[in-house]
């Protein structure tokens, strides 16, 4: 298996192991680029070929090797959840720095300013 895994830890497993979902795999990475969607069964911990098969149709761990994981593939609504997330979490931290004293005054609100800029953003186009 190759070591461009999310965690290389745990190769094999890709980014979001708790979700279901599609994930796009280079099944010859050294070669051509043969990328090619295979299914993650979050529950089991396996791959599939195809989204309506189970467990029992898993994938073996042989089959993986020299695989390279290329990346989920998000739908809209979720793309929109994780940017929402993302935004949420960066204006948690400027509200905590605009509370920090060791700014100038002018400086905390501006952070004051990006927090509310940022949370008025909304959902992406």
């Amino acid at each position: 298996m190759t070591t461009n895994w999310p965690n290389p830890e745990r190769a094999g497993e890709p980014m979001f192991p708790e979700r279901d979902g599609k994930h796009v795999i280079d099944v010859d990475p050294d070669g051509q680029k043969n990328e090619l969607v295979y299914y993650w069964k979050a529950k089991h911990q396996v791959w599939v070929s195809y989204d309506h098969e189970g467990p029992d149709d898993a994938l073996e761990e042989y089959d993986l090797i020299g695989w390279a994981y290329v990346g989920p593939c998000l739908t809209p609504a979720q793309i929109n959840e994780m940017l929402a997330a993302e935004r949420e979490r960066c204006a948690d931290i400027c509200r905590a720095m605009s509370f920090d004293n060791v700014y100038e005054k002018s400086a905390r609100v501006t952070l004051e300013v990006a927090d509310m800029a940022i949370r008025n953003l909304g959902a992406a186009p």
